[in-house]
């Protein structure tokens, strides 16, 4: 998992929020060299004046914002706008990793695409496992008690890896 940590990435939606409601958006550059959102991944995350808007402006000041233009089109008919950016970019740009949450999007970028893919459980572990975080368990809690979906097998097994 540590090489992946030492490349840049292409960052979706999902995980900034996910760390955003549990006020960590300051982890993404300290995990990575180089974290890129796309233009319609901001677009996106700043569309809504949602009660964590503050925390996301905040994570994205950290982030690089990047538009290499049009999505291919079989990623816009299979994924919405946002996943189809991060996969385009990152293919573009020759960007290895991505970070996202969503399980058709996951397969679509590792299987199809070739990219390595990891989630905001997988950037909890190595914050903590880099001794940027005490327990994940509370930080877990919070992203849920903020409204984040995160299922409960995978929440358990994001504790057990943790040793929580």
């Amino acid at each position: 998992m540590s090489e992946f940590f030492s490349r840049p990435v292409v960052c979706n939606t999902g995980p900034i929020i996910a760390l955003s409601r549990a006020s960590l958006g300051h982890l993404l550059p300290k995990l990575f060299p180089r974290v890129l959102v796309t233009e319609t991944i901001r677009a996106e995350l700043t569309a809504k004046d949602a009660g964590d808007s503050s925390e996301i402006e905040k994570t994205l000041m950290g982030l690089e914002v990047v538009d290499t233009g049009k999505s291919d089109a079989l990623l816009t008919t299979e994924l919405d706008s946002g996943e189809a950016s991060v996969i385009h970019t990152a293919c573009v740009l020759g960007v290895t990793g991505v970070l996202i949450d969503e399980r058709r999007a996951r397969r679509i970028a590792s299987e199809v695409y070739g990219l390595e893919v990891r989630g905001t459980c997988a950037l909890l572990l190595k914050a903590k496992r880099s001794d940027l975080l005490g327990d994940i368990r509370p930080h877990l809690s919070k992203m849920i008690e903020n409204g984040y979906f995160i299922g409960p097998r995978l929440m358990e097994e994001c504790l057990r890896l943790a040793g929580e």
